[in-house]
């Protein structure tokens, strides 16, 4: 603290949020995402959103993003994430503007670099790799 500020005790220290002119909600002060996204993702599902979606489309110009591997070049950073960002907003765009919009999703496969670059992890760890059936 300052030299010429007085030390004010915790208990006399003001509640800030009485100051405020918020309005009063009912929503809670935490989101609570790993509990409640589950329910909202079972909705969804039940009420059909992404068939109805589809449904709407139907017959206008297609648009299609056919996104690469995931995370085939090293391990995960602040750029993949940014990426996925940004080719949701590119789709979700698309569709608003009257196209038939969709996203594909890539897959790893056997020969991608990642799967060498987990080979030789794995063997670097005195590990060997053996399949599940």
């Amino acid at each position: 603290m300052c030299a010429d500020t007085p030390e004010t005790p915790a208990s006399e220290t003001p509640d800030y949020k009485d100051t405020l002119n918020l309005p009063r909600t009912e929503f809670p002060m935490r989101a609570g995402l790993p509990n409640r996204e589950p329910g909202w993702l079972d909705r969804w599902e039940r009420i059909g959103v992404y068939d109805r979606l589809r449904e709407r489309a139907e017959g206008r110009r297609p648009f299609t993003l056919h996104d690469g591997p995931p995370y085939a070049n090293g391990n995960l950073h602040i750029g993949h994430a940014l990426n996925k960002i940004l080719k949701d907003m590119v789709v979700r765009s698309q569709q608003m503007m009257g196209r038939d919009a969709r996203y594909i999703p890539g897959w790893d496969c056997h020969g991608c670099r990642s799967s060498g670059r987990s080979k030789s992890s794995t063997a670097r760890r005195g590990r060997t790799r053996t399949r599940s059936t």
